[in-house]
């Protein structure tokens, strides 16, 4: 048999074997609309200023501020095909996804949308978020921005002559190929170690939040 008819003989082979699809959009996503946990939930969420906040780790007016500062870059037109999802949806499931580090999988039945369209989203708003606060929460230092942050560590803190809080978290992560041990912690499981520094600020709004998870 030649060659070219083994090529030929194999690709019908597989395409034999090649599993149809069942649905153009799962039933359960379907539901996305009437069930997802973004129509259901968000509404009532913004009725209760604490409920919210415990929620999105964010306040309201906080979020609002957010969303019309990315809502250009991550707005999506609207097709006969499905409904496409709101800005205010994603930011929704990528602050849960980054206050919670549940998977894409858990968010994907929450939300009733595909996993890899929920790995679009996040990666999508976080680009968008980088975009446009990087400039405004990391500008340029100065002397007298460094001033400013040792004065409110010392009046927040009492923490003299110091200019940055820095701590770190391990990110859960799917085994790189051929890693080896390399990213194997001692929690038993893979991770990279996310190191964070932060001015006085946001320190202190830390310290709040592991004063109210501990309640």
């Amino acid at each position: 048999m030649e060659v070219d008819e083994e090529v030929c003989l194999l690709w019908l082979l597989l395409k034999k074997k090649k599993r149809k699809r069942r649905y153009w959009v799962h039933p359960i996503l379907r539901d996305r609309l009437v069930h997802g946990q973004f129509v259901t939930l968000y509404p009532k969420l913004r009725m209760y200023d604490d409920k919210f906040f415990d929620y999105l780790r964010m306040s309201i007016k906080s979020f609002d501020e957010l969303i019309e500062l990315i809502r250009q870059d991550i707005s999506c037109s609207e097709t006969h095909l499905r409904p496409s999802v709101s800005p205010e949806e994603k930011l929704v499931i990528t602050l849960r996804y980054l206050g919670t580090g549940c998977s894409f999988g858990e968010l994907s039945y929450n939300y009733r949308l595909g996993k890899s369209t929920i790995t679009g989203i996040v990666r999508e708003v976080c680009k968008s978020l980088w975009n446009k606060l990087v400039n405004i929460v990391m500008p340029e230092a100065t002397e007298d921005i460094w001033k400013t942050i040792a004065r409110d560590f010392e009046r927040y803190a009492n923490f003299p002559n110091c200019i940055g809080a820095i701590d770190g978290k391990h990110i859960r992560v799917i085994k790189p190929v051929d890693s080896g041990s390399l990213y194997h912690n001692y929690k038993h499981y893979f991770s990279i170690v996310l190191l964070a520094l932060c001015d006085p600020t946001i320190a202190l709004l830390m310290l709040i939040l592991g004063l109210m998870a501990k309640q």
